[in-house]
């Protein structure tokens, strides 16, 4: 299934400056479609995306345009959408099947949810959002969804182009910005060091984020997480790393993450992880110095134990040859004594 999903809420330097329906990227194949929304620059946020501010029980009523860029008329389906956080980071449009909890579930269309729009034409789909009675105050993010589903293949798989453009609401109320963290994991990759940090969004905004890992002992310095500058909604969650390398063969590192939350056109809030504290230490060149260490000191104690042990034979050798002669002497020996063992004898 192919997934052509418009950026969502972008940092300031990726927004659109104009409403396009064709991808943002150049480097995306070019789309048979496009979507745009009805009051762009009234109701919508930079790039194209809807935004409102409504309270509890309130309603608005707004468009989205379609435009068929092929040469043939092209069926679509339109529905809205909740939005969840995606692996690897990022937000992503729920499937028209799943069931719609939040804005997909407020979001109303004024027409059929099949929609046929013919070659090089446009069709204008009118909607409603209508927050629900009691609804708490923070920021809810869902998505208007035009759907292209197109021919089955061989396999039995089918092919489906979205293009999702972002509605963001805010319930009007007391903005709490809070998130936490997990503990910071490290993990030895080939000459450096990976940290990994998932942050929590336990408020009831959104907010984007940015993250370093702040090393201490030796020169301080920094590392940026990756990936920047994410959305995360309230109740999502988003995981960052970072690889520290230049590792010393011999000191102490502290590393801390350090991850700002920033509320779009409002507070930020910095909040700081535990310490990983790293020790290195050259084994290896220490353990090969031990090595020959030891081996000096076997083979000193296997010298000095044959050297003691010759001596020890070499005086007991003496001590015979004077007790041979002296029995020689006295008439109670053999005529023939053994040679002095220090004439023609070898140390070892």
């Amino acid at each position: 299934m192919g997934l052509a999903l418009l950026p969502g809420l972008p940092g300031p330097a990726a927004w659109a400056k104009d409403p396009t329906p064709s991808p943002s990227s150049s480097s995306a194949p070019a789309l048979p479609f496009g979507v745009q929304a009805g009051l762009y620059g009234l109701t919508t946020l930079p790039g194209g995306h809807f935004s409102y501010s409504l309270k509890a029980g309130a309603r608005v009523d707004d468009s989205a345009i379609i435009y068929n860029q092929s040469a043939g008329p092209l069926t679509f389906q339109v529905y809205g959408a909740d939005v969840s956080m995606a692996r690897g980071g990022g937000l992503a449009p729920a499937q028209q099947t799943q069931h719609m909890t939040q804005v997909g579930a407020w979001l109303m269309l004024h027409t059929p949810a099949s929609v046929t729009v013919p070659a090089h034409g446009q069709t204008t789909i009118g909607f409603s959002l209508a927050v629900p009675p009691g609804t708490p105050p923070g920021t809810y993010v869902g998505a208007f969804v035009t759907s292209l589903r197109g021919a089955h293949v061989d396999n039995g798989l089918s092919t489906e182009t979205r293009i999702a453009r972002l509605v963001q609401l805010t319930v009007p109320g007391r903005a709490d910005l809070e998130l936490s963290l997990s503990t910071l994991q490290s993990r030895r990759a080939g000459s450096g060091e990976t940290f990994t940090v998932t942050v929590h969004n336990t408020g009831n905004v959104l907010f984007a984020m940015d993250g370093k890992l702040r090393v201490s002992g030796g020169k301080p310095s920094s590392v940026t997480l990756a990936p920047a500058g994410l959305y995360v909604i309230p109740g999502g969650t988003a995981t960052l790393r970072g690889t520290l390398s230049g590792l010393p063969r011999l000191g102490r590192r502290g590393v801390t993450a350090e991850i700002t939350a920033t509320v779009p056109n409002g507070p930020k809030r910095v909040v700081r992880s535990n310490t990983v504290r790293l020790s290195f230490f050259p084994w290896v060149a220490t353990g090969s110095v031990a090595v020959v260490v030891v081996g000096a000191i076997v083979a000193l104690v296997l010298t000095r134990r044959r050297w003691r042990s010759w001596l020890v034979r070499r005086r007991q050798e003496r001590v015979a040859v004077r007790a041979l002669r002296a029995q020689m002497r006295s008439g109670t020996a053999p005529p023939t004594a053994p040679s002095d063992p220090g004439e023609g004898s070898e140390s070892p």
